[in-house]
């Protein structure tokens, strides 16, 4: 990776990368210049010593001529010519040859020359002249030889001199192109491998982009805008968590907003059918006593009816009795007269007795409905604070139902108290009742005695001061009885039309506990309209 404050950009590098390149490039065509000047050369001077060194092999013939006509001293005409051809071969390879071999070879012509002009001298001069011609040609075939093989370790050591340039050449520009390659992978490739993984794997990888992003060349300006993007997208991805995390948060709420709703629709419409089903079962108890109370009120005149007929009766009985003792003398006919009287005295109090026994009847049958009325009332009660519990839940959209609740619980305790007040009255009722049939049985009783005692009265004549007086105090006490009771039935018949009064306020009651429950029908319809509006939208 490049320094903090290296700042050369890509095309900077890559132009960097080209010079020092061509540079090596150049190094190498000039070396390679070099070696095929020197290579020219080389040829040149192997060319010259080989031409020269064929010169001189195309006199072998005539040179061996001229030393075997010198030798034997035959053949001379011919000498001459050959002499003047190994002149013209010397000077050919001095022309050809450089340096000691020229020198030689211009040596060899001279000899040559001095031995043609001592042609005509003797054979001892000729002899001296040509030992002096051989070895000048001698020294120059060595000379040449060594100059060709001197050329040749020339052209050797070159050929290895340039060979090693060479490969020293073609490793260095190996070597730089291994390093330019791997110095732009590290500071090219790799960056750009990174980023690619950054953009495909977001989150990856982000502290070499923020390295990259320090750089001040082409991936520094790329992985700067990178980086932005990446922090653009993660804080598009946070807020897109944000929102989802808040959407889903809004729709829990929004689910159990439906399922409280949905229960408190649920409730609110139990407890509605609770209240219209116990409203019906109220105004049916509330027909039931009203016709109850017809039916109590009906029986009870009777019953004081029946009452004042046996105060009358009793009176007349004891008029009877009065007059039986003023009147001893007619004993027989009162007895019987008090006989009849005494029997439809007792069947009136039989009839009251009947009558006493229906009136308890009745009073048991209030005090269940009255029972019934007083569990409707509790039941309601608890139906209202249900729904006060449900609407309190609810929240704001609840308040309606809290209201109509409050109102049904003000009815329902209305009811009760109303209720209570029946109980007592039912149980004042029973205990007049009672004390009535107590003294009902009294009355027989007494009645019973009057009866046994108008039986008795021709048997008892004797004692008629005696069973006058007992059957005077008899008859009192039972007139005293009898108009007790027509007191005590006048009070149940003003207790019953209490009771009557009260029963018409509990239809009333129920009417409203009714018109109540239609309205939280209503209320609880309208909001689950507008809830299943709302859910729809």
């Amino acid at each position: 990776m490049f320094p903090s404050f290296f700042k050369a950009t890509v095309r900077q590098r890559l132009t960097l990368w080209a010079l020092i390149l061509g540079v090596l490039a150049c190094v190498f065509a000039a070396a390679q210049f070099i070696s095929s000047v020197k290579l020219a050369g080389f040829a040149r001077s192997i060319t010259a010593q080989a031409g020269a060194s064929a010169a001189l092999s195309d006199t072998d013939a005539a040179y061996s001529r001229m030393v075997m006509a010198i030798v034997t001293g035959h053949e001379r005409d011919h000498l001459s010519g050959d002499i003047e051809t190994l002149v013209a071969a010397m000077q050919i390879v001095a022309a050809r040859s450089g340096g000691e071999a020229a020198d030689q070879a211009r040596q060899a012509a001279l000899g040559l020359q001095d031995l043609a002009a001592k042609l005509s001298a003797e054979r001892a001069v000729l002899r001296d002249a040509l030992r002096k011609v051989a070895t000048h040609r001698n020294e120059l075939r060595v000379t040449l030889n060594n100059a060709v093989a001197g050329v040749s370790e020339a052209l050797g050591a070159h050929v290895e001199s340039s060979r090693q340039n060479t490969l020293l050449l073609v490793t260095l520009g190996l070597v730089l192109v291994t390093l330019i390659i791997s110095f732009e992978h590290r500071w090219l490739v790799r960056p750009i491998a990174t980023m690619a993984t950054a953009l495909g794997a977001p989150g990856q990888d982000s502290g070499w982009v923020r390295q990259l992003a320090r750089r001040g060349d082409e991936i520094g300006m790329l992985g700067r805008a990178l980086h932005a993007h990446l922090s653009d997208e993660k804080a598009r991805q946070d807020a897109a968590g944000k929102r989802l995390a808040s959407l889903a948060g809004e729709v829990e709420r929004q689910q159990a907003l439906r399922v409280r709703g949905q229960a408190f629709q649920d409730g609110i419409a139990h407890i509605a059918g609770a209240l219209e089903t116990h409203a019906a079962s109220m105004t049916d108890a509330s027909n039931e006593l009203s016709q109850l109370s017809g039916f109590v009120d009906q029986h009870a005149g009777a019953a004081a009816q029946s009452s004042q007929r046996a105060a009358v009766h009793v009176d007349e009985m004891s008029c009877s009795l009065n007059e039986i003792a003023e009147l001893l003398a007619i004993t027989a006919e009162e007895a019987r007269r008090a006989s009849c009287i005494a029997g439809g005295a007792k069947a009136l109090v039989e009839e009251a007795a009947d009558d006493s026994i229906m009136l308890r009847e009745a009073v048991g049958s209030i005090s269940a409905v009255v029972t019934l009325i007083s569990t409707v009332a509790n039941q309601t009660n608890l139906l209202a604070l249900n729904a006060t519990i449900e609407a309190a839940r609810a929240g704001e959209s609840g308040r309606g139902f809290a209201v109509v609740a409050a109102e049904v619980k003000q009815l329902a305790n209305r009811t009760a108290e109303a209720t209570g007040q029946v109980r007592r009255g039912l149980d004042s009722i029973g205990t007049a009742a009672e004390r009535i049939t107590g003294r009902i049985g009294a009355l027989v009783t007494s009645v019973n005695d009057v009866e046994t005692a108008a039986d008795s009265i021709a048997e008892l004549a004797r004692r008629q001061d005696e069973t006058s007086r007992l059957i005077n105090a008899g008859t009192a006490r039972t007139a005293d009885d009898v108009r007790g009771m027509a007191e005590q039935v006048e009070q149940v018949a003003g207790m019953f039309e209490d009771w009557r009064r009260m029963t018409e306020r509990m239809a009333r009651t129920s009417a409203d506990i009714d018109g109540q429950a239609a309205a939280l029908r209503q209320a609880v319809d309208s909001f689950m309209s507008d809830t299943q509006g709302a859910r729809q939208a």
